[in-house]
């Protein structure tokens, strides 16, 4: 068994260009002198709760079952949208059903003997989906949210050395910087955990308040590069050095919003059966930018009509539902939801996603996009920009110096520590070792699988949607509506 330990900072939403030595020389400088994954892709739909469990179980919805920050599934709670970010609604949820129907790293950990430690930055209810029913199984972490909303263990410990928590509302620096120290002088000493992240909210809090390029963004990039020198300081300084490891990843990237749209007054406007009350008839929208449909009490007819809708106007995106032949889904003009890995059970009988648009400088520079909310940057959807993400690697484990340009992204991270320690990789684990940037591994069978572009239409109505076809799974690389 591996004596390798592994520390794993993930700043939320931080897109890989805007890493420089100019803005970030700290991460810029971290990036260069170890491992590097150069074609890091996050998980589709790009939301937050989506790849926090899609780290944390190492695979995708078609396996996890969340497909957006909020998700639906009667069989957990028939008249409710369970806020995934509420840790009173992930309590109900979970004690009706597995709300996560996949393995996750802390299970997997615990049945090798190894210990888990979190601290998580942002709403209450997240850090249940990377540490899935840990309170059960003596995996720890605390929430930025309050310690009522952490595992009670790694609550005492925190509050007794360092006390209260900050303000855990709004743009505060001092959340990420408390849940450093929390880890460092207390989890880690304590614990002892073969695994720990720390989850950091920015600069995403930051970017959907004012964009990519707002001062409120530019400071929180500040603020993360500061974040990252006093981690690899205290890194590089610890005597057990050469045996842990350091990962610094990014769940997804942003694109700048440019004009906001209530899917949901459209539709009732437009006469169709749809509600966004769950205790109400009609079909249930999820009115994200990237969201769903569910049929629920309605016929099917009703899909096609919404969908047929949805075609005809130039702010709707990328569509998908059922699997009809492995590309095209029934409905006609939309894509299988098996094509993109997101045919579970739960899954909305459509997934849509509101129009991305390429970037058009200079006023533009960053990739464009409609959101219901209309604020600040956003994701969510296919473009390029939110599926693309960091992942940078350095310790003993890690070459140096070294471009990887391997097909793979956030599923892969948790195999790919696991791979190390040497613990067995669960049945619903379906990413891979990202073996090629290890200096004891070897690159994974399918890491040059090509990309391939996939397009299906309904009249005018056409979309292409651009993929890498990897083992036990596909990734998303970018889509578009024509």
């Amino acid at each position: 068994m591996s004596e390798s330990r592994f520390l794993v900072l993930v700043l939320d939403g931080l897109r890989p260009d805007l890493v420089t030595s100019r803005d970030m020389p700290n991460l810029a400088a971290f990036r260069d002198r170890g491992a590097s994954l150069t074609l890091s892709k996050a998980q589709f739909p790009t939301h937050t709760r989506v790849n926090k469990t899609s780290f944390s179980s190492g695979s995708t919805p078609k396996h996890h079952g969340v497909h957006f920050n909020k998700i639906y599934d009667p069989n957990l709670a028939p008249d409710q949208v369970i806020d995934l970010g509420d840790h009173a609604d992930v309590e109900k949820a979970d004690s009706q059903g597995r709300l996560i129907t996949a393995t996750t790293i802390g299970h997997a950990l615990r049945d090798a003997g190894h210990q888990f430690a979190l601290v998580h930055c942002g709403m209450s209810g997240a850090p249940w989906l990377l540490n899935y029913r840990g309170d059960r199984i003596g995996q720890e972490h605390v929430s930025m949210a309050g310690y009522g909303h952490s595992t009670a263990e790694a609550a005492r410990l925190v509050f007794e050395e360092l006390g209260d928590l900050p303000d855990p509302k709004g743009v505060n620096y001092n959340r990420s910087r408390f849940a450093f120290e929390a880890f460092k002088s207390v989890l880690y000493p304590s614990l002892k955990p073969q695994v720990g992240l720390i989850w950091s909210d920015e600069p995403d809090k930051s970017l959907h308040v004012d964009g990519l390029r707002g001062p409120v963004s530019k400071a929180a990039f500040m603020h993360i590069d500061a974040l990252v020198g006093d981690v690899v300081s205290w890194w590089q300084a610890r005597a057990d050095r050469d045996s842990l490891n350091l990962i610094i990843l990014s769940d997804h990237g942003h694109v700048e919003t440019i004009g906001g749209y209530p899917i949901g007054e459209m539709m009732r406007d437009a006469g169709l059966p749809v509600t966004i009350d769950p205790t109400q008839k009609g079909a249930l929208l999820l009115p994200f930018g990237s969201g769903g449909v569910y049929l629920r009490d309605q016929p099917r007819q009703v899909l096609a009509d919404i969908v047929e809708w949805m075609q005809g106007h130039d702010w709707s995106g990328n569509l998908f539902t059922d699997d009809l032949d492995g590309v095209n889904g029934v409905i006609s003009g939309t894509f299988s939801k098996a094509l993109a890995s997101i045919d579970h059970p739960r899954a909305p009988d459509l997934v849509f996603t509101l129009r991305r648009l390429p970037a058009q400088p200079p006023e533009f520079p960053f990739g464009r996009s409609l959101d219901p909310s209309g604020k600040g940057s956003t994701h969510g959807g296919l473009h390029n920009e939110e599926l693309t993400n960091i992942c940078f690697a350095a310790g003993p484990d890690f070459k140096e110096g070294y471009r990887s340009e391997t097909a793979g992204g956030i599923v892969d991270i948790t195999p790919t520590i696991l791979d190390v320690l040497g613990v067995t990789k669960p049945d619903t684990m379906v990413g891979r070792a990202l073996g090629d940037l290890l200096i004891n591994g070897a690159e994974p069978a399918d890491a040059r699988a090509g990309v391939e572009a996939v397009s299906v239409d309904a009249g005018s109505y056409r979309q292409t949607l651009s993929l890498r076809r990897l083992t036990g799974r596909n990734m998303a690389m970018s889509a578009t509506r024509d």
